[in-house]
């Protein structure tokens, strides 16, 4: 009976051994996890920002990463909370400041134009140089602003000064609205426009225009919480973006769905504008 009531001990004793180092192991496999909030800039989630977002998820391979169709009001409330969620897409303003940590740029395009149905070309190329103030002033012309989504400094102020009756909360909803003549224009990228109104059915039915107040280019920036967290997650995708920016792969996805002729104008900006922002 002693002998037995040993082996019973020892054995026992095993087994939490057993278990405690089951539990460390899988403590030491456990990875923390980022949940991306994705816009649906283009079908199938195959816009530059998501070409930038899968190499950025692909070089951090020690955290977990989940994909979350979010629109951005839902994105910006969860990082705003402190949730574990990063954005890729994010313009960097004062308001953003305050409750976010950016990233250095990921990625730069051309800015938004003015986007109208073809078949009204005549009435804002008659105007001469567009200005989008003069076009807010213009109460009978309807345009739409996405929720909580940011344009630059200028456009930004002339959004408030001159608010539209109108907002959407993707970029979908508003193509599908312009196509459909509820809307005379809206800002936008022209080859995220150009995408959505093929898979609406209507391919080569929109046409961009440049305005007065257009910025030269965008730089888009990863944004994350204003957490401890979110500056370290940050720190890691700016060593990545640093890394990774310089080679011919990330060239490529600066390029991508693109003109030819808009890229030559991206070439010429490469290292001297996008390699050298913070």
């Amino acid at each position: 009976m002693a002998i037995q009531a040993i082996l019973f001990r020892n054995l026992k004793a095993i087994g939490f051994g057993l278990v405690f180092a089951m539990t460390l192991i899988g403590h030491a496999a456990a990875k923390e996890k980022i949940t991306w909030g994705l816009i649906n800039f283009a079908p199938e989630n195959k816009s530059r920002t998501d070409l930038a977002r899968e190499l950025i998820q692909e070089k951090l391979s020690a955290y977990e990463h989940e994909t979350v169709i979010a629109t951005i009001p839902r994105i910006t409330s969860e990082i705003k909370n402190g949730s574990p969620w990063c954005w890729v897409g994010a313009l960097k303003n004062s308001e953003r400041e305050s409750f976010s940590t950016l990233s250095i740029p990921f990625i730069f395009t051309l800015p938004q134009q003015i986007m109208v149905r073809k078949d009204r070309l005549p009435e804002f190329t008659g105007k001469g140089q567009l200005s989008l103030e003069t076009l807010l002033q213009d109460r009978t012309l309807l345009t739409s602003i996405a929720r909580s989504r940011v344009y630059s400094p200028t456009i930004d102020a002339l959004l408030l000064r001159y608010p539209p009756a109108q907002s959407t909360s993707s970029i979908p909803e508003a193509i599908q609205m312009l196509l459909a003549n509820r809307l005379d224009y809206v800002l936008e990228d022209g080859g995220v426009a150009a995408v959505h109104a093929k898979v609406l059915g209507q391919p080569d039915s929109l046409v961009g225009l440049p305005f007065k107040e257009m910025s030269p280019y965008i730089l888009g920036r990863v944004m994350c919480p204003k957490t401890e967290w979110g500056k370290k997650v940050i720190a890691d995708i700016n060593a990545v973006l640093r890394a990774e920016r310089p080679t011919p792969r990330y060239r490529s996805i600066v390029e991508a769905f693109h003109s030819e002729d808009e890229n030559r104008t991206l070439r010429h900006l490469y290292d001297d504008v996008f390699l050298k922002a913070e």
